[in-house]
């Protein structure tokens, strides 16, 4: 029997409104649990191992979040090598969650078979999440496992492709149909769905804005903000797309074809390739800041987008703690997700099923979700 605690999931609330038109609403049940565990204890290294088992998604960058959060908090900005240490672990973390998504979950959900060995990648999420902070043998160490893994499963023999290399929408096409792994099949089947399927006007989460950051440390204080956040300018998303949307790779995609369900799988496909040839500077991957003495906010990139904990310490106790997952931002009332479900165009109940998982999985790969049956909306 798993012990862990139910951090909840996503609900998909489908209904219809006056005219008849078929109506989506998004909202998340993933509470603020983990964060008030964290009230009333030291800020010291038996949280981030704490943390490390509550989560299931991501456990490394959680830790890190924590920590980052702590430091700034303390008023101590990162040791260059802590830093770099952490966002090596941030990266695997991430390449193995790129993997899993490409190799096993998208296969799954297209009701493809997947030719990967399941109980191998597995091993190496247990090994990448006991990293706390590793020297640089043990990361480079660990790199080209996760590497080599992704060759055998996605890349296969010939150039691993990048992002930045510049690629027209035919070529990715020629590329992908010379694949012999799940890749060819996947991204075939990717490639030939409708352009808009999946596209939303929402506006990219950018947390080194100092404009972001000012409201981020004005608002996440706000009752509720951890489940439905919302910026100042309104919703923002986050993904591996988002925060690659202007790499030589990506671009002519997007600017031809639309930020669809195609482009954010391709661009975490990209991202892994990117990653297998060495480390990102550290603070792409890891950053903070302290808005006010004894406040921190960590933040953290993360496989499915920007991860951010916020803490107020006391003395070095935990007095007040709030954690922002990318899957909270994505699927926030109004958000990315809803408005890309609401816009499939399918009248088939069992057929807008099979799309609306297709987009969901384009937010968030790993997230537990749920579809309930809605009344009349808008009456």
């Amino acid at each position: 029997m798993n012990s862990l605690p139910d951090l909840g999931s996503i609900i998909v609330t489908v209904g219809h409104d006056v005219a008849g038109n078929r109506t989506v609403r998004t909202r998340s049940t993933r509470g603020p649990m983990v964060s008030r565990l964290l009230l009333g204890r030291r800020a010291d290294e038996t949280v981030p191992a704490m943390i490390r088992l509550l989560y299931t998604l991501c456990p490394v960058a959680q830790s890190v979040a924590f920590r980052a959060a702590a430091a700034f908090a303390a008023g101590d900005s990162p040791e260059p090598a802590k830093l770099a240490s952490w966002a090596a672990s941030v990266q695997l973390e991430a390449m193995t969650e790129h993997l899993r998504c490409l190799a096993f979950e998208l296969p799954e959900t297209l009701d493809m078979e997947s030719q990967g060995d399941t109980t191998a990648i597995g091993k190496l999420r247990a090994r990448v999440s006991q990293l706390t902070e590793p020297n640089e043998d043990e990361a480079r160490s660990v790199l080209r496992d996760v590497s080599n893994a992704a060759l055998d499963l996605l890349f296969g023999d010939g150039p691993v492709p990048t992002l930045s290399t510049w690629k027209w929408p035919l070529e990715v096409e020629s590329w992908v149909s010379t694949r012999q792994t799940i890749v060819r099949p996947v991204f075939s089947y990717l490639c030939s769905l409708p352009q808009s399927l999946g596209t939303s006007g929402v506006a990219a989460l950018n947390a080194s804005l100092p404009s972001v950051r000012s409201d981020l440390a004005a608002r996440m204080t706000e009752k509720g903000f951890c489940t439905t956040p919302v910026l100042t300018t309104g919703p923002a998303q986050t993904s591996a797309y988002m925060r690659r949307a202007t790499c030589p790779a990506i671009l002519p995609c997007a600017l031809r074809n639309g930020a669809g369900t195609m482009i954010y799988f391709y661009a975490r496909l990209l991202e892994l390739g990117t990653w297998m040839q060495g480390f990102e500077a550290p603070g792409r991957l890891v950053s903070g800041f302290s808005p006010e003495p004894g406040v921190g906010i960590g933040v953290v990139e993360t496989a499915r987008g920007t991860l951010l904990h916020r803490m107020r310490l006391e003395e070095g106790v935990i007095r007040e703690s709030t954690i922002v997952a990318p899957t909270e931002w994505n699927f926030a009332p109004g958000g990315a997700a809803e408005q890309a479900l609401s816009a499939i165009n399918i009248s088939d109940p069992g057929s807008w099923r099979n799309r609306a998982e297709l987009v969901i999985r384009q937010f968030d790969a790993c997230v537990p979700f749920r579809f309930e049956e809605g009344g009349i909306t808008n009456a």
